[in-house]
């Protein structure tokens, strides 16, 4: 399904869950056919694993690789779009956590602010053991959809499988997957240091966030946790202090009451991302 980009984020986020939640098209005759690997115009992905047979400490990843100018959501997609979404199919005995998100990039498209993934990503899941009895053979299954964007927005869809143990095609590349899938963690946004404080203020039709650090940080984005609570598309301003941070951002137009906690993902100089709460004072 290809969907034009509009302006606005209500229009957009129907059409993206209307994109993520249209059935495959498929005909009654036809037979999906499943394998590691799948994509769609503009998008590779794949199963991937840390390990070569399931058990303890297992996670699995989805990696997407897009093509230049192209990009997938995170799990607040800003303005307009939607997240990557997975149905799994496990052996017996076994769960996945829900995936773990990277940190996002800011960008804009057509006027709109989102928040997302360019060139290659890994989302990773962490395996559960539900039981204590558990097999180390077993199949791995995870129907996935996404949402890629351009100037136009392209739904896809695609039907992965790994089996466990890993044969002889895909052992050799578990090491590769492993760090694949550690690197992708490495970007997941730590909590904040207890040492930390952040509360915030209702103004207008702004948010005040005031953050203690310990030390001056001279550059900030916040990524809202919630949807339709921070305008996107709004600049964000951002003020240094001696100990820390003060941060200004427009309120949503949809924001139909005002939050008791701001959540969100604060991404500061050197690569370092938080996730900070701040009461609403």
């Amino acid at each position: 399904m290809i969907i034009p980009l509009a302006p606005g984020r209500a229009v957009c986020a129907a059409m993206a869950a209307a994109a993520l939640l249209a059935p495959p098209a498929a005909t009654a005759q036809e037979t999906r056919q499943t394998s590691r690997t799948g994509g769609g115009p503009h998008v590779r992905v794949e199963l991937i694993a840390s390990q070569a047979a399931l058990g303890p400490g297992m996670w699995l990843g989805l990696r997407f690789d897009l093509d230049p100018d192209w990009h997938i959501y995170w799990r607040n997609p800003g303005d307009s779009g939607g997240p990557p979404e997975a149905t799994w199919v496990l052996p017996p005995g076994l769960q996945v956590a829900e995936f773990e998100w990277p940190a996002p990039s800011r960008f804009e498209v057509g006027g709109l602010i989102n928040y997302g993934y360019h060139g290659s990503v890994v989302l990773p899941v962490a395996m559960i053991a539900a039981t204590e009895t558990r097999s180390p053979a077993g199949t791995v299954r995870a129907a996935v959809r996404w949402l890629a964007c351009a100037n136009v927005c392209i739904s896809g869809n695609a039907d992965l499988a790994l089996s466990f143990p890993l044969g002889p095609d895909d052992r050799p590349a578990a090491a590769g997957w492993k760090t694949a899938i550690d690197a992708a963690r490495s970007r997941v946004p730590k909590p904040a240091p207890p040492a930390w404080k952040a509360e915030a203020g209702a103004a207008g039709d702004a948010f005040v966030i005031e953050i203690v650090t310990g030390s001056r940080e001279p550059q900030a984005v916040f990524f809202p946790l919630e949807v339709s609570e921070v305008d996107d598309s709004a600049p964000q301003e951002v003020t240094p202090r001696p100990d820390g941070l003060r941060l200004v951002l427009r309120q949503s137009r949809q924001l139909v009451g005002v939050p008791g906690v701001l959540t969100g993902v604060l991404s500061l100089s050197g690569g370092r991302t938080y996730v900070i709460e701040a009461p609403i004072r």
